[in-house]
C-alpha cells in the first residue's frame, strides 16, 4: 500500500471515529430531560418522579434509573398518561441544577420523589434506599411503588 493510500485510510478511519462520537453523544443526551425545559415543565398539582444523576455515569447508576423507569411505567401508567405522576431524568451537576443537590439532599444518583401542590413543592422525599436494594429487583421495584404510592396518599 502506498503513502497515499494510507493517508485516505486514516482519514477514513478518523471521520468514521468521529462520527461514531458525535452519534453516542446525541443518543445519550436523548435520554435526559432538555435541561432548559425541566424546571419550566413542572407541574401545578402531581408528583414529580426524578432521576438525578451526575456527569459520569457507571452501569450501577444506569441500572437505577432503569429499574426506577420501568418501575413507575408498570405501576402507575394510568397516573403518568394524565400526568398526576410525570417521570424526569436530570444531571444534578449541571450548573442550571446544582441547586437540587441542596434542596434534596443528593450526594450521588438517586431517585427523588417531590410533591407539587398549587405549583409549590410541598413534600418531597430521597430514596436513596435505591443503591442498597439495587441488587434485588423485586425489592428495589416494591420499594419505589411503595414510596410513590405513600406520596400520592393512597
Amino acid at each position: 500500500m502506498n503513502a497515499k493510500n494510507l493517508i485516505a485510510a486514516a482519514l477514513l478511519l478518523f471521520v468514521a471515529a468521529s462520527v461514531a462520537i458525535l452519534l453516542g453523544r446525541e443518543m445519550r443526551e436523548s435520554t435526559t430531560v432538555n435541561s432548559d425545559s425541566a424546571e419550566e415543565q413542572l407541574p401545578e398539582n402531581a408528583l414529580v418522579v426524578y432521576y438525578f444523576h451526575g456527569d459520569t455515569r457507571c452501569p450501577t447508576c444506569r441500572s437505577i434509573e432503569s429499574y426506577s423507569h420501568e418501575a413507575v411505567k408498570s405501576a402507575f401508567a394510568a397516573e403518568l398518561a394524565d400526568e398526576r405522576v410525570q417521570w424526569k431524568v436530570v444531571n444534578y451537576e449541571q450548573p442550571e441544577h446544582i441547586h437540587y443537590a441542596t434542596e434534596y439532599e443528593i450526594v450521588s444518583p438517586t431517585v427523588v420523589l417531590v410533591s407539587m401542590a398549587n405549583g409549590e413543592v410541598a413534600d418531597w422525599r430521597n430514596l436513596m434506599r435505591v443503591w442498597e436494594l439495587i441488587g434485588d429487583r423485586d425489592a428495589f421495584t416494591a420499594y419505589i411503588q411503595k414510596e410513590i404510592l405513600s406520596m400520592l396518599g393512597s
